[in-house]
């Protein structure tokens, strides 16, 4: 009896933990991507020559992670 209690509770631990990473997955993978497909050096990128875009893709990928969060609350998933 107490050793299915103790996998019960060890179980439940688990299911918490991997509940955490999947969220924080689903937030930072969109967010590599993002990032990812802005990194490739190649020509006829957009803003190679504006000094801002830097910043407003700072900006976007801060946005991102905002509604991303917002809809998970939302959902009940954090």
């Amino acid at each position: 009896m107490a050793q299915d209690e103790l996998n019960s509770r060890l179980s439940e631990q688990m299911n918490k933990t991997m509940y955490v990473l999947s969220m924080v997955a689903g937030i930072f993978l969109p967010l590599g991507l993002l990032t990812g497909l802005l990194g490739i050096n190649g020509g006829g990128m957009p803003g190679v020559n504006s000094p801002w875009a830097f910043i407003i893709v700072c900006v976007i990928l801060v946005v991102t992670a905002t509604l991303q969060m917002l809809f998970f609350r939302r959902r009940g998933w954090l």
